[in-house]
Parts: structure tokens; sequence; C-alpha cells
């Protein structure tokens, strides 16, 4: 490193040396503006450029932004004899070394990097990337067959409420672990580390720029301010939603995670059945107070049957199946109940008797205390958890019943599930009525 500090004529923060060392292959840089990210991301590219074999990959969301990471890193590296060519550019070093950048503005945008192998893959902004998917697809060509080069992942963001990418930016590095901390993914093996960075980190920009922070703190959108001046990742939760601070709890206290289907233990399904929308249906198994939400499907303009086969696929063994009252509605034109087309299939529904809203929803509150939910398959569900919420009346000023949103069938099948547990005793009456205390995770695998 001391070589590239006299080149390059950069020192190190004492939060910016922290992060350029860290051993994980996912590495995420940031929190509030001004932490010094982007010049991190340009220096740690540069530890292994006297290799000719080195191949680096950067991205950004948007083309423009792009330009501007070049132009940067263009003065950044002006004194190590690099050449920048193409669009996206080529920033090719003398030893035969090249950083690549590309953005994601084309329609095949992630495709066309599959193939590749990129030791290094920098991300910035990370949260414009809509979907952890996407993301994992782009981290594929991540991978390293040159010696004495690991293949790392370093990405910066700040937080950004209530976008998409906020979301599964927090589930999958804040979340997981303190900051500074590193968690390990249980399936993959693989661990990732989350960094904070503030403006007072970075004493080169409170010096040069004394207004900054008065410019961040006079950010008239609280929750925006907080983001940006203070790094906090608070989501915004709807007003009027019926679950938040529950799944706050499941958040903080951390029951989101690697959550598998445990072959020793039966999953019990709950559906909400669209008649002309979408049909949603939960997984879940539970062990001693665990109830654990291993899968979920949300399915349009799919008939009964299909969505049946789908359930049948997947080779769980049931337990129960529960469904809302209106299967013993006939059909029109066939004069036959859902119910009874299901039972034809050799699928037996258990009927959930038909419950006011309050209090299914309150049935729900007193068993999310003691929900698991499995990251990659329960996003859905989540969502809809999170954003399920009263309907305001201007007239009235005030909440009057469920808004109708794309949210309900989903709290719609959870509440299925509640009342179901409640009705056929898996879950005693007295097990309602008493709060439960949070419990060890997965505690029985």
């Amino acid at each position: 490193m001391s070589t590239k500090k006299k080149n390059i004529k950069w020192e190190p923060t004492e939060k910016q040396s922290e992060v350029l060392v860290r051993p994980e292959f996912e590495i995420l840089f940031g929190g509030a503006r001004g932490g010094g990210k982007t010049d991190s991301l340009m220096v740690w590219l540069l530890y292994w450029v006297t290799n000719p074999n080195y191949r680096a990959l950067v991205i950004r969301k948007n083309a423009d932004d792009l330009k501007d990471w070049v132009d940067r890193a263009s003065r950044m590296y002006r004194d190590l004899g690099v050449v920048i060519t193409g669009k996206p550019a080529d920033i090719r070093f003398p030893s035969g070394a090249i950083i690549r950048t590309g953005h994601l503005n084309d329609e095949n945008a992630f495709m066309k990097y599959q193939g590749h192998e990129y030791q290094k893959i920098g991300i910035e902004e990370l949260t414009q990337i809509d979907s952890e998917s996407s993301y994992e697809m782009l981290i594929q060509s991540c991978r390293s067959t040159v010696e004495g080069i690991e293949p790392q992942v370093f990405c910066t963001t700040n937080p950004q409420p209530g976008t998409a990418g906020h979301k599964w930016v927090m589930r999958r590095f804040i979340n997981v672990a303190k900051p500074g901390e590193a968690y390990k993914d249980e399936r993959s093996g693989l661990t990732r580390i989350f960094i904070p960075s503030r403006v007072e980190d970075n004493p080169y920009l409170m010096k040069k720029d004394p207004t900054y922070v008065k410019r961040l703190e006079a950010i008239e959108d609280d929750v925006l301010r907080k983001a940006w001046r203070e790094g906090l990742w608070e989501d915004i939760d709807v007003e009027g939603a019926y679950y938040a601070r529950w799944m706050r709890d499941v958040l903080n206290e951390g029951r989101v995670g690697y959550v598998p289907y445990d072959p020793k233990l039966l999953v019990y399904t709950a559906w909400d059945i669209g008649w002309n929308d979408a049909t949603a249906i939960i997984f879940a198994q539970f062990y001693k107070k665990e109830i654990r939400i291993i899968d979920y499907l949300e399915i349009n303009n799919t008939s009964l049957v299909e969505a049946i086969e789908m359930v049948l696929k997947k080779k769980y063994v049931y337990g129960g199946h529960y469904g809302p009252h209106d299967l013993n509605v006939h059909e029109y034109g066939t004069g036959v109940t859902r119910l009874s087309l299901a039972t034809q299939l050799g699928f037996k529904f258990s009927v959930i008797s038909r419950s006011g809203l309050d209090d299914g929803i309150e049935a729900v509150r007193l068993l999310l205390p003691r929900m698991f939910f499995d990251t990659d398959k329960t996003d859905r569900i989540r969502d809809c958890l999170f954003n399920y919420r009263q309907k305001w009346s201007s007239t009235a000023n005030m909440f009057i019943g469920e808004a109708d949103s794309e949210f309900n069938h989903g709290a719609d099948a959870m509440r299925m599930l509640a009342l179901g547990f409640r009705e056929k005793g898996l879950i005693t009456s007295s097990e309602f009525s008493v709060d439960i205390v949070p419990i060890n995770y997965l505690s029985g695998i």
C-alpha cells in the first residue's frame, strides 16, 4: 500500500484503512453521505494491478454516473501509466491488468457478464439495483483462477428508504450482523460484512467543505436526513400498517435468515385463493415455539388445479392445508365447489371458519413474535406483512377497515395460517394469550 500512497498521493482515513483490508467475500461500505466510499473503492481496486492476469469490473446503475466514476478514476490513476479506452471504459495498466466498467441501463445488462471471470467486482450505489436476485446474478462472475488473488465484491451505497433496493440491502447486509462484524452464509459458506461510515470519518471533506454537514442537516425530509446525515437504515413504516411494529421486531431480533425445510417436520400451507387475481400460499413448519415460514407462492391468473400441482411439486411432506370459507362457493358454470374439486384431486383442505377481520389480525399479531422467515423464499410475504394497511377516510378523518392493495393476498393467507393453527388446536388458546419470549434461532435444527 505504501507505493500506491506515494504514486497517487492519497492517504486513507482510519475508516478507509479498516475497510481496505477486509477479507470477506462481500463488503458493503457506506451509510451517511461524505464518508469517502468512492475513493475507497478506487484504491481497493489497485492492490492487484501489478498482476497481468488481474481483471476487475466496476458497475454503476446509470451510464451518466459511470462516466463520472471513470472521470474521477482517471484523475486518481493518472500517475500510474494507465490507458483508458472504449465506452464503457477499460482502464489498462502497464502490467496488462484491466479494470473494466459497465452500467445496467441495457435490457439484458445483467446477462452480458455471464461467463466472464472478474477476480474483483466493485458496485457503486448498491441500493440502485432493485432486486437481490439481479445482484446475485451479477456477482456470479466474481471468481478467480489467478493464483494469489481471492475473489471479492466491494459495494458502496447510501441508505435509500422506501426503495426496493433499500429493503433487500438491509436484509442481506444490515440485519444479519452488527456493523463491523462478519456474517457467514450457512448455504454457501461465504462471508459478508457491513462497514458503516459517516462524514465525521472523512476529515479531509470536513476540512475542505465545512458547510457540507450543514447542508445535510438542512434536508427537510426527516427520514432522508437521518439516512444521509446519520447513515440510519431505518425503513419507512406505512401509515396505518397492521403489522409494521411486529415485523420490525422480526428484523431487529434476527428472525430472517436461512430457514430450510426440515424433512423431520410436517409442512402446513395457508391459502388466500384468488378468483380473478392473485392466489397466495404460505408454507410453514413449527418446532416447539418456533413457527418457521419456509416458503411462499403468489401466483396470478392460475386455476386451483394448477396451484395445487405447484404445491405438490415441492415434495414437502404436508400436515394440513388451510383455506378460506369461500372454498365452499359453487363455481359458475360447473356447480362444483372448489373444495370438492380439490378433494377430487386428493388435496384435502381444512376450511377455516368465517372470522372477523380484527380477530384474524390479532391472531397474526400474537404469533408473529415466534415466527422465523427464510431470506430468499419469503421476500414477498414479508413485504405484504410490512405494507398491509388500513384505509384512511378523509371524510371521517380516521382509518376505516383495510385498504384495497396488492399486499392483501399475502396478509389474508397469513391470517388463515394463524386462525388455522388456533382452530385445529396445533397451538393452544393459552399460547395465544401469553407473550412469547424471543427464542434461539432455529434451535431445533
